[in-house]
């Protein structure tokens, strides 16, 4: 039975006073934050802004040192200035990412089979890249992993003791992050390679579908939180150790680091305010096209502080080198984020680039143009990774047909049994 429309009508009358007072306080406090944000470079280096907020073990944002040549935390993007079309996008975009290899990642699963005897799910990995060359050469492949029973069940008694096992549907998206950032860094090292040798002309850029902070994870269990936390640590690790650029793309972010980190430095101003989304306040303060802010690093929460990893005989500790800045790139009124580990501030960038992280930006910036507001290479990943309903269904045949083949005897759950063929 197919919800109420007409009380669910009834209910947005009846609260209809209440949310205009809401958006209506929110819009005070949205230019109250703009004016605060706009002061920021006024009131001190980033070293003293970095002092101030010292006493705060999280304070949200540490302004780097690119905040001290910065009049704004907004930096302009003029390449855009008198544009009009989304052709005019294009021209630049295709331009400046000629011969740029870009890659992307993105995953899908099949849950849990909880209509048989024998839970069984299955996770795929899309990886796409694009050399942006002229005669259109595109990369593109898929990695698919089964997951047994015991990768979808865990212990539900006492003691931890296996005597009881339930199916853990969270598991199976733990194993597709995991094989995701698997298959990533088996691409960089393919592309570190390639760059090295001189295969490739122009440095390559990984682009990651989500945040480098994994925040998301906190409320899970430690082990499984661990496990999150590794695979994302391992990725960063080896973008650094072998020197390839790498971002995590969050389209319509709704972090808080810098509002939390501007009202811990005016407490007499903003310390009875609550904060709110980054990007409400920004988004007004950037031209229509293609701004951007300054970099900062993120000092969000304890997951931050939890970004450590060995690879290839080395140690690694991202507690404070996980950098971010917005992008604003239509359409929509919401920004998006991209996150970034440190060292490519610190490294030499290609002609026209102070550095990596310009660079990389400016890619990132140009992909998302060519994609109408989402980098076109995470699209095509995405389409070519997901699992849809008629792939599950196919699965599930396919499962029973091996069982028979094979001698296995699967077996229906009444209960999905009944809802499979009440839905035939």
């Amino acid at each position: 039975m197919a919800f109420d429309k007409a009380e669910v009508a009834a209910a947005l009358d009846d609260n209809v006073e209440t949310i205009r007072s809401y958006l209506r306080d929110d819009d005070d406090l949205v230019e109250r934050y703009q004016d605060a944000f706009r002061r920021l470079p006024e009131m001190g280096d980033a070293s003293e802004l970095r002092d101030d907020l010292s006493t705060a073990s999280y304070p949200g944002a540490l302004p780097t040192d690119a905040f001290d040549s910065a009049d704004s935390l907004v930096i302009h993007h003029e390449s855009s200035d008198g544009w009009n079309s989304h052709e005019a996008v294009n021209d630049w975009a295709r331009d400046l990412l000629m011969d740029v290899p870009m890659l992307a990642v993105d995953g899908s699963e099949i849950p849990p089979t909880t209509q048989f005897n024998v839970p069984l799910a299955y996770v795929q990995a899309a990886w796409c890249l694009n050399h942006h060359s002229p005669e259109g050469r595109l990369e593109r492949g898929r990695e698919g992993r089964l997951l047994s029973p015991a990768e979808v069940t865990r212990s539900g008694g006492e003691d931890g003791d296996d005597e009881y096992r339930f199916v853990d549907s969270s598991l199976v998206g733990l194993e597709r992050y995991e094989h995701e950032a698997d298959l990533l860094v088996d691409k960089i090292e393919d592309l570190a390679e390639q760059y090295e040798t001189g295969a490739l002309e122009r440095r390559p850029v990984v682009l990651y579908d989500g945040p480098l902070v994994v925040s998301f994870a906190n409320p899970r269990r430690p082990a499984i939180r661990n496990r999150y936390l590794s695979a994302i640590s391992r990725l960063v690790a080896a973008s650094q150790h072998h020197r390839i650029p790498l971002a995590g793309y969050v389209a319509g972010t709704n972090a808080v680091e810098l509002s939390k980190m501007t009202r811990l430095l005016l407490q007499d101003e903003l310390g009875a305010d609550r904060t709110i989304p980054d990007a409400r306040v920004l988004t007004g303060m950037m031209s229509p096209w293609g701004d951007s802010t300054v970099p900062f690093l993120c000092r969000r929460d304890g997951s931050v502080d939890a970004l450590t990893a060995t690879y290839r005989g080395m140690e690694y500790d991202f507690s404070h080198e996980i950098h971010f800045s917005y992008l604003k790139v239509p359409p929509g009124e919401g920004l998006d984020r991209v996150e970034f580990p440190g060292w490519l501030l610190d490294a030499d960038g290609p002609s026209g680039y102070e550095n990596l992280y310009e660079y990389t930006l400016d890619v990132t910036r140009a992909e998302a143009g060519v994609g109408r507001g989402y980098p076109e290479v995470l699209q095509q990943a995405d389409t070519d990774a997901v699992l849809d309903q008629r792939d599950r269904q196919q699965f599930l045949r396919l499962l029973q047909k091996w069982a028979e083949t094979n001698d296995i005897p699967l077996e229906w759950d009444a209960k999905a049994l009944s809802k499979e063929l009440r839905r035939r």
